[in-house]
């Protein structure tokens, strides 16, 4: 299941489940999944669709739709851009999370060590 997570200073303000059957569409109007009354996105400004592989791997993707301010991934401005675990959505100042729980499934898992100070514990990226 993939989802994008909307967050405030920091904190979850609202998550939406993206369908991989449709298209996720993002604006101000109120004819989107995605409200965002701001006055810094379009009417309809964005959207997250998907494709499915001959393998049944679902890939995700964020569409600019012509909106005047445009739509960042990772703060770098796209028109069509393939969304990977983690990745930061920018429509307007609004801040999203994608969130792909088939990606998490393939990070791999850091190993604790116990150190050679009694009680103290430490994991690292090799």
């Amino acid at each position: 299941m993939a989802m994008i997570i909307q967050t405030v200073e920091g904190v979850v303000a609202n998550k939406f489940i993206i369908d991989p059957s449709s298209a996720l569409k993002l604006g101000r109007s109120a004819d989107n999944q995605v409200q965002i009354n701001d006055l810094e996105v379009s009417t309809e400004h964005a959207q997250i669709t998907s494709e499915t592989s001959d393998k049944g791997i679902i890939t995700y993707f964020l569409e600019d739709l012509g909106s005047t301010n445009g739509s960042y991934v990772n703060e770098a401005k796209i028109n069509k851009q393939q969304l990977h675990h983690k990745d930061n959505v920018r429509i307007g100042w609004n801040i999203f999370t994608f969130i792909d729980e088939e990606e998490i499934n393939h990070e791999k898992t850091r190993e604790v060590k116990k150190s050679w100070i009694p009680g103290l514990f430490y994991s690292k990226d090799e």
